[in-house]
């Protein structure tokens, strides 16, 4: 099925791609073609089921030159999906993150390589596993040789992981009396790669330099000067009825 997506996604492109070769020199007739195949192919998408709605939009610096709307914003209901739809963008909040962070970067707040540590006392003493048994539970910890780094959080080095990307994760209790308020590390900051919860902890830190939540930061010094009027964490009362629900197959 992501095969699937992805080949949507790809026959998006190349048209797409016609699209913008098709600009002001060509024929208005070559345009209206190419925006016509790909309103097929994305409109074959939803009829197949491979998704229940979509809104796609392209532009270049000065103009757009495609827009679509197809399908519904929520199965089993006849609510048609709408150009101005609100979607959960999930983790490209980490990419929000990320410009939030460089940005007090910018101003000389923090170096990337400062322990994490320096302005989260709850990533100090960190352990890492040594030893992990799937079928019970057991484990071993020892203490982390390295600290954890603002640049690990930023690359997902620091061995902090999902649930869902690392079954240790997953299955880890703890024993009665230890705490760990982050970690057990899956794996020494800095030696392998794995997605988890760096780039929440990279939130903490806006947060805790900034003195404000980030949903104050962002709104006041990206999304306001970026005229991004329809993104939040919670979306008001208002616009709710924008909002598309969230599918699982």
């Amino acid at each position: 099925m992501l095969r699937r997506i992805v080949l949507i996604v790809l026959a998006a492109g190349v048209a797409l791609i016609a699209l913008v070769d098709a600009r002001p020199h060509a024929q208005d007739g070559a345009r209206a073609t190419a925006s016509a195949a790909l309103d097929q192919k994305l409109s074959a998408a939803v009829a197949r089921g491979d998704v229940p709605g979509l809104v796609v939009m392209a532009a270049t610096r000065d103009r757009v030159i495609y827009s679509g709307v197809f399908g519904k914003a929520e199965v089993g209901h006849e609510r048609p999906m709408t150009a101005d739809a609100i979607f959960r963008i999930a983790s490209m909040t980490k990419a929000v993150t990320s410009v939030a962070a460089m940005q007090l970067f910018e101003q000389g707040r923090f170096a990337l390589d400062d322990p994490a540590e320096k302005y989260l006392p709850e990533l100090a003493n960190l352990s890492v596993f040594e030893s992990f048994d799937a079928a019970t539970g057991a484990y071993k910890v020892r203490p982390a040789a390295t600290k954890v780094t603002i640049r690990h959080l930023f690359t997902h080095t620091s061995g902090l992981a999902y649930g869902f990307t690392s079954a240790i994760d997953r299955d880890f209790k703890p024993r009665d009396g230890e705490n760990y308020k982050a970690g057990p590390l899956l794996f020494e900051p800095g030696t392998q790669w794995m997605y988890g919860t760096s780039v929440d902890w990279l939130g903490r830190l806006v947060e805790t330099l900034s003195g404000k939540s980030l949903e104050e930061y962002f709104r006041e010094r990206i999304f306001t000067p970026l005229g991004m009027a329809d993104t939040f964490y919670n979306v008001p009362e208002a616009k709710q009825a924008r909002r598309v629900t969230v599918h699982r197959r």
